[in-house]
């Protein structure tokens, strides 16, 4: 028994042993040391010297173009305005109001990262919910347009593919731009 492991063991070593022609020969060093490289892994030094750098254009550096009518590019756009709003001295503190900025916020970075499973519909309820939590807050009438953006919001399905599907996200977005215009203006004048 011991014998037929020690022929396997050496039967092993002769075929599994890395061949002397596959490792890399020792070149002469003029500069740091080098370090070992990862196998996996490119050795990035070597690409970004042998290749040249690419040409950067808007096409490379922006995100992928999306799929459909663009609504996830939209609900992207209206981030910084919802954010905005959120800001003000008269909104900032209410905790309805961060909650449902938290909400919108994580969506929209799902969609912004161009994650292909994030589905539109939580940026568009969170949108929604957000924009109902400031006219709670501020703005009492105009209850009617913002519980009317949430049945409208909740009656998405998150595509973006059919052109029945892009036309009701286009509805809700023109909707969601005109409340967000109307919450935008001071509480004295949306009063």
């Amino acid at each position: 028994m011991a014998l037929a492991v020690l022929v396997l063991a050496a039967a092993a070593y002769f075929f599994l042993r890395p061949d002397p022609t596959d490792e890399p020969t020792a070149a002469l060093a003029t500069g740091p040391a080098p370090v070992a490289a990862d196998s996996l892994r490119p050795n990035l030094s070597a690409v970004a010297s042998s290749t040249p750098p690419p040409a950067i254009d808007s096409a490379t550096t922006s995100p992928a173009p999306t799929t459909g009518s663009g609504t996830r590019a939209a609900l992207i756009d209206l981030s910084p305005k919802l954010v905005q709003l959120t800001d003000r001295a008269d909104l900032r503190d209410d905790a309805a109001i961060r909650e449902q900025r938290d909400n919108f916020t994580s969506a929209t970075t799902r969609l912004a990262d161009g994650d292909p499973a994030a589905s539109l519909r939580p940026g568009l309820v969170a949108a929604a919910n957000l924009l109902l939590a400031v006219q709670q807050k501020a703005y009492p009438n105009l209850e009617t347009e913002a519980a009317t953006l949430v049945n409208q919001a909740n009656q998405l399905s998150g595509r973006d593919t059919t052109p029945t599907e892009q036309a009701q996200n286009q509805a809700y977005l023109a909707q969601a731009a005109s409340l967000l215009n109307s919450l935008s203006s001071p509480v004295s004048e949306g009063l």
